[in-house]
């Protein structure tokens, strides 16, 4: 049995309940920021970059310190997960609706056109078919990339040397409008293209990954990208497999709570061997804290240690 407006059983709700309001769980003894030289020998040609979730800003500002910029300045595309819908529907508990204000926070950070989102998530559906039209609507009239509905679960960005795919294990609402599974990288009808997983996965209020989500870790991506847990959980590079960041947490949020206040920034190096397949040469993590103290704005800074 679900809880009512939520995607949990009433055992998993309560769990998330009780980490939600509970103190943050201590960062470890994991490194808040690494580097990765995956392939020495091959010098990436371009960089992507990836935040986590991008919750709606309830007429928030959102600001970023001069690192955050500096990190991400030569990345020729931002991805991340569009949390909430555009809607005049009356919110509700549970439910997310953003507000224009999202895109003034994004473009503070890279032009629009440079943005792809996924909507692959327990909220895109909160609102029905009418609200989800409306936000791929208005996420088109600005020029942002998108991908993550049942009809659009992929997306190729031939430029950014890029092939996404998206899905969710979570939705609010009994819906058929998300992709559930993993839909597999597009082909690309051209030059070879990296693939890249953005998978909505996991438990929320969470600093490490559960035994099944390993399981049910995609292994024919170059990178997975997850998100859900609103907490940054580790990046790893997996034997055989793929670079793994089992989430990126937060990037944006009004909400005051201590445990939505983390998240992490990733960038990827991607090197084009000769008639091969791209590679992640490089890759570059740094977890940052959202400052939401100030009235009416959310900061988002680097975090500079596991004990601050």
């Amino acid at each position: 049995m679900r809880f009512p407006g939520s995607p949990y059983s009433l055992r998993e709700f309560a769990g998330m309940a009780w980490r939600r309001f509970s103190p943050v769980p201590p960062w470890g003894d994991a490194p808040v920021a690494r580097h990765l030289d995956r392939h020495p020998h091959r010098a990436p040609d371009r960089w992507i970059g990836f935040v986590g979730d991008l919750c709606p800003l309830d007429g928030r500002d959102a600001r970023y310190a001069e690192a955050v910029h500096a990190f991400f300045d030569d990345c020729a595309l931002l991805v991340g997960n569009l949390e909430g819908v555009f809607t005049k529907q009356r919110g509700r508990p549970f439910r997310l609706k953003h507000t224009p204000s999202i895109f003034d926070a994004m473009a503070r950070l890279k032009p629009l056109r440079q943005w792809v989102v996924s909507l692959a998530n327990n909220h895109a559906a909160d609102f029905g078919p009418p609200a989800l039209r409306t936000t791929t609507a208005r996420l088109n009239r600005h020029g942002i990339r998108w991908l993550g509905t049942r009809e659009h679960p992929t997306l190729t960005v031939p430029e950014a040397g890029l092939a996404l795919a998206a899905w969710t294990w979570w939705s609010n609402r009994r819906t058929t409008l998300l992709p559930r599974r993993d839909p597999g990288a597009p082909e690309a009808a051209s030059a070879p293209l990296a693939r890249v997983a953005l998978p909505h996965w996991g438990y929320e209020h969470e600093r490490r990954p559960r035994s099944n989500q390993r399981h049910r870790l995609p292994l024919n991506y170059e990178l997975v990208a997850g998100h859900h847990s609103h907490l940054p959980q580790p990046l790893e590079d997996v034997t055989d497999g793929p670079l793994v960041a089992w989430s990126l947490g937060n990037f944006l949020t009004a909400k005051t709570l201590p445990v939505l206040g983390e998240g992490a920034l990733l960038k990827i190096g991607l090197a084009h061997p000769p008639d091969a397949p791209p590679v992640v040469a490089e890759a570059r993590y740094q977890a940052v804290r959202l400052d939401r103290t100030a009235p009416r704005q959310c900061r988002v800074h680097p975090r500079s240690s596991g004990t601050e």
